[in-house]
């Protein structure tokens, strides 16, 4: 079956797997275990029909198609992109499938499309990922025809913030385009996701990629050429920002091949009435994206120049910093099954809008646009107006940085920023209890805490013993609910 090529390639799922050395990789003792976000997006060997419910067709390929689905058990509105199987002719479809699906799984931004579980059936493969109700940038210029300045810098911001955090996880997302980027909500520029990293790939830095991928409106000379790097796709969002601005894109033609000879030569022009109304510093942007890779913004370069930097996202008022503040504080990552629940709680039974808020307050927080918290930022962010201390911001970092990469990640700061009433109800916990006891018992063994949190490569198996221990409270060597809501709501 493909599962098997899946799990042997792709490595991530149970049984000998890069997943598991990515997580838990020479731990020898419950301390030292890292619990990402990835570690719960997994493969369910259950039936897809079972878990979830099939709606509407949201789009087709030649992949496929992608569907709207609800999740039976929580009612959760989520899409599914579907793969026929018979399109996997060789072994180069079937690794860009896993290379796709190993990318999704480490994504963790507030604008990238967020994939929660996979499925296999004899006929098809299925990536359940978050369903954006908006529908496509696309859509949305074919009805405006023009955005305003304020609304494609609110947009640029994000796409290049989507930009800088894959290109630091060495990721070229190699076909950036309107159809690409969903809006959460209806003429929601505030909050948009960039999907569709089917033609993504890996880089080294320094290193050149080959072959030629793309749309011809977006993609870039030097793609043509065959030699690129991440700046390939800077390219495609200088051509997003003249289409949302202009109404038309920088390089017209009849068909593709006149399209692509125009990117080749790369002019381009401001002239008209349209462009009387940008301003110079829109313009700019765009003359330093629509150029020679050589002499192109990186994303992190984009984020700071004037037209982007000065665009405030989000505007968050101090009451809502201190409270934010008050539960990122109070956050206590010391007991590893606590934090391991809260995560996957987070990533897979929170809505947008339960973690709406704390959204805001990390877009805020995230001054230089990466995608990340980085102690500087937590220190501007609450130092001054909140009255703290860095002794304070140090220990922010220390309890809420849990896989100890240096910075605050979105879920490390959506698990500990968010109001836990708002996430820790009965009804998830109890969902939570069920997808850990796997048999269904009603009890949590050792066995099943390492099949969950993907401990093959754990050197000690005695670890999964003791974690248990850290919650029993009666001393059977298993975890019943009562014990399992005890831990999660700190009353043990």
């Amino acid at each position: 079956m493909f599962y098997h090529y899946f799990v042997d390639n792709m490595g991530c799922f149970p049984s000998k797997t890069k997943r598991v050395q990515e997580t838990t990789a020479f731990v020898h003792k419950v301390e030292d275990l890292k619990i990402l976000p990835s570690t719960f997006v997994q493969i369910n060997q259950r039936s897809f029909l079972k878990v979830y419910k099939l709606g509407r067709s949201l789009g087709s390929g030649a992949f496929g198609e992608v569907r709207f689905c609800t999740h039976k058990k929580t009612n959760a509105r989520r899409a599914v992109k579907i793969f026929k199987k018979d399109i996997f002719t060789n072994e180069i479809d079937k690794e860009k499938l896993v290379k796709e699906i190993e990318i999704l799984r480490i994504l963790d931004h507030p604008s990238i499309v967020r994939a929660y579980e996979f499925f296999e059936d004899p006929a098809d493969f299925y990536i359940v990922m978050e369903h954006c109700r908006g529908g496509e940038l696309f859509e949305e210029i074919m009805k405006k025809k023009q955005f305003k300045e304020e609304e494609t810098a609110i947009i640029m911001k994000q796409i290049f913030s989507c930009l800088a955090y894959i290109h630091s996880k060495h990721i070229i997302h190699r076909d950036l385009k309107p159809e690409n980027i969903l809006l959460d909500d209806h003429s929601d520029f505030l909050n948009i996701k960039l999907i569709d990293f089917g033609t993504a790939t890996k880089f080294n830095p320094g290193s050149k990629v080959k072959g030629a991928l793309g749309t011809a409106y977006y993609i870039a000379p030097e793609v043509l050429a065959g030699s690129y790097s991440e700046k390939c796709d800077m390219w495609s969002a200088g051509v997003i920002a003249f289409v949302l601005l202009a109404g038309y894109p920088p390089f017209e033609g009849a068909n593709d091949e006149e399209i692509i000879q125009k990117v080749k030569v790369g002019n381009y022009s401001f002239k008209g009435s349209t462009w009387n109304k940008v301003t110079e510093f829109a313009k700019d942007l765009i003359r330093h994206l629509l150029v020679p890779e050589k002499d192109r913004l990186s994303a992190i370069e984009a984020l700071n120049h004037p037209w982007i930097r000065d665009v405030n996202i989000n505007n968050v008022d101090n009451g809502k910093l201190q409270s934010t503040l008050q539960h990122l504080t109070n956050y206590n990552s010391t007991n590893k099954l606590r934090d391991a629940v809260n995560t996957y709680i987070v990533t897979q039974l929170t809505s947008n809008n339960d973690t709406k808020e704390a959204r805001e307050m990390f877009r805020a927080l995230d001054t230089n646009g990466d995608g990340k918290l980085s102690r500087e930022e937590l220190i501007r962010g609450y130092v001054k107006p909140g009255g703290i201390t860095e002794e304070d911001v140090d220990r922010i970092m220390r309890e809420v940085d849990t896989d100890l990469n240096g910075y605050i990640d979105y879920t490390e700061f959506l698990k500990a920023a968010v109001d836990q009433q708002k996430y820790a109800s009965q009804s998830n916990l109890k969902i939570a209890f069920e997808m850990f006891d796997r048999d269904g018992s009603g009890k949590i063994s050792a066995l099943e805490l390492k099949e969950m949190l993907q401990g093959e490569n754990a050197t000690n198996n005695e670890l999964w013993n003791e974690l248990i221990k850290t919650v029993d409270q009666n001393g059977d060597g298993e975890i019943d609910l009562k014990e399992f809501e005890d831990i999660i709501l700190n009353k043990f």
